[in-house]
């Protein structure tokens, strides 16, 4: 008896209808870099009022798709942490998330428990990154507090965020990019960590999450930005989709995992079609 949730034949049926999607109606896009991407692998391109529709015929995205690894390594700053993810072996592995805005401090002397809400800072984090070096079955720790500290401006958030997360924690850290002006100096930070640059390349001891595609199918201008320059970069990216059922995605179970099928293997195209090859992560929300 299978296991799966899916039978093969549904699975087939998703794949056939979110490659029908991504040619009719296709993706807005607001950036042209990934315009320009898409049009010469082969996307027709219409142009509309302040973005254009691309339709990518199912050949351009399954011959893209055969170009993205099955088999990734993430490093960790203690290297028995290193986590090597294969897509043929059925494992689970367990990591933290996603952001929370608001800490939660909880005074046990009265009677009955108080909860005192705070911002996020850099030191909370710093504390939610030791709490989970410290559990046992976390595998792997994404950023979980949004650090909103008054020094904290929009230049200094990412090397803050994972400077604080990876000093507190020995396993693989994961993070969305705010600027990707920073996207130099977290490279580095992770070559120095990791012992070199090569030794990065092979371990990569930080990876990023982008959000490149909001729902319903549309490609965001800074995010495909970042989503090119870190896959040319070739550093291990999540491609994350979170529709909202009856909102911006489908109330029917079918018509939601195939829009969120089509919404990640379109962000995943875009980033085989940048730098083949480079290591990159299926993120369904």
């Amino acid at each position: 008896k299978s296991d799966c949730r899916l039978s093969e034949t549904q699975i087939r049926l998703v794949n056939s209808v979110s490659l029908e999607l991504l040619q009719n109606p296709g993706l807005l896009c607001y950036n042209q870099q990934a315009t320009n991407i898409f049009k010469d692998a082969g996307a027709t391109i219409e142009e509309m009022n302040g973005c254009v529709r691309i339709r990518l015929p199912s050949a351009v995205v399954e011959k893209a798709l055969k170009t993205a690894p099955s088999k990734i390594t993430l490093g960790a700053r203690n290297p028995e942490n290193r986590l090597v993810l294969d897509a043929y072996e059925p494992r689970v592995r367990f990591g933290s998330g996603s952001e929370t805005n608001i800490w939660l401090d909880v005074d046990f002397t009265t009677k009955v428990p108080t909860l005192t809400r705070n911002k996020g800072t850099i030191e909370r984090l710093c504390k939610a990154a030791h709490l989970c070096d410290n559990l046992e079955h976390l595998d792997f720790f994404i950023r979980c507090v949004n650090i909103c500290d008054q020094e904290v401006i929009g230049e200094n958030k990412d090397v803050n965020k994972f400077m604080a997360s990876l000093n507190n924690i020995t396993k693989h850290v994961q993070a969305g990019l705010t600027d990707i002006r920073a996207l130099n100096d977290i490279i580095r930070m992770g070559e120095i960590i990791a012992g070199g640059k090569d030794s990065f390349e092979k371990e990569p001891v930080l990876s990023f999450i982008t959000c490149v595609i909001k729902s319903p199918l549309q490609i965001v201008d800074d995010t495909a930005a970042k989503l090119i320059e870190i896959s040319k970069r070739r550093v291990p990216v999540v491609i994350s989709s979170c529709p909202m059922g009856g909102a911006t995605g489908s109330f029917d179970e079918f018509g939601m995992v195939s829009q969120i099928n089509a919404e990640v293997i379109a962000g995943i195209t875009l980033n085989q079609l940048a730098a083949p090859g480079s290591p990159v992560f299926y993120g369904a929300v």
